[in-house]
């Protein structure tokens, strides 16, 4: 291995942290290792990430080529030397000689088809002077006009699927095997927004003119076509696209090429974005500018091509592909979009909660109400196109249908105490519901392929059950009679539940659609039921919310073949602590070998006098700061208290953080006879009105001769990670409490019990207090964005005073964090907040 560049390219001279950073991440890339790096909010870590993993790429990439180069040298040396040798004897001389040319060939194959791709890669690259934007205005012409797309569904549409469906990936040539593929940078963080964040990062980069970075996301987001991205469902409009692309390859042809007949839908079945010039169009504008996902809609919409298609092909030739948490750490999301994990990088941004989104991502749930009407739908569509299903079909659907009633049975079944739940292991499970004898897998890989899920959709849409009245018996000819009363003799004679045709009848419909699909619930519980025995619980909860849930106990199981296949992998965040989690419950748990883990560790870039960090202990009044839950519905009068100390004390902007909803509500309603001379504005349950909120919050503080403002947030909430309150927007950062999970929860007890039993007693403690300080580390973490910034940040509960609380805490936080009581406390503030203004006139 090489060693490590002493200078790294940058838009500015970076910091000393910001070097070390980047010089620890080449080591890692270089030493096919496994890093878990943290470094404060503030720092440029997004920074430091793309200029030290670009700069090894560049590197190895010109290696690689070097290297292949002197090995062939070396062969064609060797190969000189063994020809000008007289003395050999002859066989020996020939042997050498082919195993020799074995290697050369070999090697010179490999270097053959790294030259084409350079060649590909520079002709593509002489395209980006030359894509005009006419040519965009060009093709947009024949972009289809979004309100008159129309499709009508006929019933062959909503029969199953046969044939075994192949996966959307293009099949690969056999050539394939000799095709150069280079190393890519996989980069995944939570959200979109943190992703495009990312993006700008590139471009604001010494690397950003020369890399080739793609976004890939899921149909949902990059679909254009609207009679698919209507459904909203990820699972239905994978299904349509899917479905679409089938029926674009379904007319039958003469020996000329003539259209004979057209499949059924064809019409409208055939997705008009679908074009494969188009969207190779569309590939080489992503290789050739950097966009994000917003930016690679707009142009795809301008190029009448497919966004989704494009940037899967465009990810081939990517230096860097950035995806969303789920695409990459999901097995089954990343293999359908086509994502090679094998000798590639992954960096995985934000991951202070990474095991907690992996246990997430394989858990789920369905309510019995659901339950019910997936049985419902199902059967009602069994009944109506019965006559045409295959007999490997039906006998399928007669077998889903007796695990989803199983499954109710259970539901349904009285215990002791009907507000309890009750935990099972999958084993256990699968026994009491008396569907063990049923092979999940079979069923799962059925549903996929026969698309039943998509299909029932489009019944239910057709043909919906709750809004049809019974009919008219007298309108009934006798055929129908003798039918129903055949069906219901074979309905009492089988047991059977089906619903007869005298119950319901289902006719097209006219304006009413089903919303929603519980069926896609199910398919997502029956996946569950394949997981290993000893990494799940499923847990059934009775009372007023009757569902049941499977609970992922060990997220470290899915992220095994990540570690296997990768050639190193960096999982980087703000705070990290406990880092321990992630050495033994990720990398060690999933395979790794503990010589094979790096760890690395940074301080904040803002000097210790710009933060004053303080944990109250005890209010105004000399009462005791505990805001427990039993205790802080008592402590109205000192929260008010000293929330109007903190108001008249700072200028600017002050974050309050408390401990859930239901708190923040009481406290809101506790001051309303409070004047604090600024306004205060709160956290939004609803997503879509934050920003609004955000913006006038930040207008109040920026307004001339403002003397700040107040928001209430909460912790975990909208407001608690991702944000940027810089400068006078975050002068003070306020948590109230610790937001301790609920213990009593079964899915936390369970979790805890599980820690004690394979990773020792008090593991399971250790678990619930790191999940409470996460969290409050990541409001700490919204203010003081840079070198010049500055805030306090006010802890306000005696338990911050405990030593395991406060090592827990960042250590840019712990350096000068400083215990009083609150009457010192807002003395230590005006001082500091005196100081800060003297030192920034």
């Amino acid at each position: 291995m090489l060693g490590v560049p002493e200078c790294f390219e940058f838009p500015f001279t970076p910091y000393s942290i910001q070097h070390e950073f980047m010089r620890q991440l080449y080591e890692v890339l270089e030493r096919k290792q496994l890093g878990i790096f943290e470094s404060p909010t503030g720092t440029g870590k997004s920074l430091s990430i793309i200029c030290g993993a670009l700069h090894w790429l560049r590197d190895h990439n010109e290696r690689e080529r070097n290297e292949l180069e002197l090995q062939i040298q070396t062969i064609e040396e060797a190969k000189s030397k063994l020809d000008a040798d007289k003395n050999n004897d002859w066989i020996k001389t020939q042997t050498e000689e082919i195993e020799l040319n074995y290697k050369l060939n070999k090697l010179k194959l490999q270097q053959n088809s790294i030259a084409d791709y350079d060649r590909r890669i520079a002709k593509l690259c002489s395209k980006k002077a030359s894509s005009a934007p006419s040519k965009f205005e060009k093709l947009s012409e024949s972009v289809v006009d979004d309100e008159k797309i129309t499709e009508k569904l006929e019933d062959d549409d909503l029969l199953l699927e046969d044939a075994v469906v192949e996966s959307d990936e293009e099949s690969s040539d056999e050539s394939d095997c000799n095709k150069y593929e280079p190393v890519k940078i996989l980069i995944c963080s939570r959200t979109h927004s943190q992703l495009s964040q990312m993006v700008g990062e590139i471009l604001k980069s010494p690397f950003g003119v020369n890399t080739r970075a793609v976004s890939l996301s899921s149909r949902q987001n990059y679909c254009i076509n609207p009679l698919v991205s209507k459904l909203k469902n990820i699972a239905l409009i994978n299904e349509r696209c899917l479905d679409m692309q089938k029926k674009s390859k379904a007319n039958k042809v003469d020996s000329d090429g003539k259209v004979l007949k057209r499949a059924k839908g064809m019409s409208s079945g055939q997705c008009p974005y679908n074009k494969q010039q188009n969207i190779d169009d569309l590939r080489d504008s992503a290789l050739t500018s950097v966009c994000d996902v917003e930016d690679l809609v707009k142009i795809g919409k301008q190029l009448n091509a497919c966004p989704y298609y494009a940037s899967r092909k465009a990810a081939e030739d990517a230096h860097v592909v950035l995806v969303p948490y789920n695409t990459l750490l999901h097995k089954n999301t990343r293999e359908s979009i086509g994502l090679k994990l094998k000798n590639n990088v992954v960096i995985v941004d934000e991951a202070h909660n990474l095991l907690d989104a992996l246990a997430q991502m394989y858990s789920s749930e369905i309510s019995l109400q659901q339950l019910q009407d997936a049985r419902g739908r199902l059967r009602a569509y069994k009944q109506r196109y019965s006559k045409r299903f295959s007999a490997q079909n039906l006998l399928c659907i007669n077998q889903i249908l007796f695990v989803v009633s199983g499954i109710i049975s259970l539901l349904d079944t009285k215990i002791e105490n009907q507000s309890k739940s009750a935990v099972y292991t999958v084993e256990a499970f699968v026994l009491s519901a008396e569907i063990d004898n049923y092979n999940m897998f079979k069923l799962l890989k059925f549903c996929r392929t026969s698309k039943i899920a998509h299909k029932l959709q489009n019944y239910s849409s057709m043909y919906p059950i709750d809004s049809v009245a019974p009919p008219n018996k007298e309108q009934k000819n006798a055929r129908a009679k003798m039918k129903d009363f055949l069906d219901s003799i074979e309905n009492k004679t089988s047991g059977s539940n089906v619903v007869s045709t005298e119950e319901v009848t289902l006719t097209p419909a006219k304006s009413t659609v089903a919303v929603g699909n519980p069926f896609l619930a199910f398919l997502s519980f029956l996946e569950a039921l394949t997981c290993t025995y000893e990494d799940g619980r499923i847990i059934v909860h009775k009372g007023d919310q009757c569902k049941v849930q499977f609970l992922l106990l060990n997220p470290a199981e899915q992220f095994k073949e990540i570690v296997r296949d990768a050639r190193a992998v960096i999982v980087a965040g703000g705070t990290m602590k406990p880092i321990s989690e992630f050495r033994n419950r990720l990398f060690v748990a999933a395979g790794a070998t503990n010589d094979r883990i790096v760890e690395f560790s940074c301080d904040h870039i803002i000097p210790p006098e710009n933060i004053l960090p303080l944990v109250v202990t005890k209010g105004l009044q000399g009462e005791r700061m505990l805001f427990n839950f039993e205790n802080r519905f008592s402590m109205g009068n000192c929260i008010k208290q000293t929330l109007l100390e903190i108001s008249s004390t700072v200028k600017g902007g002050i974050v309050v953080f408390f401990p859930s909803y239901k708190y923040e509500a009481w406290v809101y309603q506790q001051l309303q006879d409070v004047r604090f001379g600024k306004p205060v504005f709160r956290e939004p349950q609803n997503t879509g009105s934050v920003d609004s909120v955000l913006n006038a919050y930040a207008c109040a503080i920026r307004k001339p001769n403002s003397t700040g403002a107040i928001l209430f947030s909460v912790v975990g909430g909208k407001l608690s990670e991702g944000l940027n309150f810089s400068d006078d927007l975050g002068r003070c950062v306020v948590v109230v409490g610790l937001p301790y999970a609920n213990i009593y929860s079964p899915e936390l007890k369970e979790k805890m019990v599980y820690l004690d039993k394979t990773e020792g007693a008090g593991s399971g403690q250790q678990f619930y207090e790191a999940i409470c300080m996460k969290s409050v580390n990541q409001c700490i973490g919204r203010a003081v964005r840079h070198k010049d910034d500055y805030a306090c940040v006010l802890l306000l509960d005696d338990r911050y005073d405990r030593l395991g609380t406060k090592n827990s805490l960042p250590n840019w936080i712990k350096r000068s964090l400083q215990t009083c009581v609150f009457a010192d406390g807002v003395k230590s503030m005006k001082d500091f907040f005196s100081r800060m203004k003297q030192a920034n006139k």
